[in-house]
């Protein structure tokens, strides 16, 4: 199995109507892909409070509030065989419909990449 992430970008604000439909048509395809045996973990972002940097190479950490970025509001974490699954899961997404544009990438953890100290 592999790890996958979807990475939900808002394009633009949904009429209350819209977000009733969009609510439904979720709750369809969480039950059609879970049903297919996938295990979805979602997490829903806040607002970004700041983003942080360095200027230069031992320069003073700047913090940026409120930025002008369009920034990402959820994330989908799933396991799956395949690549072409992986990419269907997200083809499938009904954010797509709803002013949702959506990022898949492969994802492994941090721990595994780092040796460990003896």
């Amino acid at each position: 199995m592999k790890h996958y992430v979807l990475i939900f970008r808002p394009t633009r604000t949904l009429a209350p109507e819209e977000q009733k439909r969009r609510a439904g048509e979720i709750a369809a395809y969480v039950k059609h892909i879970t049903e297919a045996g996938i295990e979805l973990d979602p997490r829903a972002m806040g607002e970004s409070i700041a983003i942080l940097s360095q200027e230069g190479e031992g320069g003073q950490i700047i913090s940026r509030e409120h930025p002008r970025d369009p920034t990402f509001s959820n994330l989908l974490f799933f396991d799956c065989s395949s690549r072409e699954q992986a990419l269907e899961i997200a083809q499938t997404h009904p954010g797509l419909h709803f002013g949702t544009s959506i990022e898949l990438r492969e994802w492994t953890s941090p721990r595994q990449l780092t040796p460990v100290p003896q």
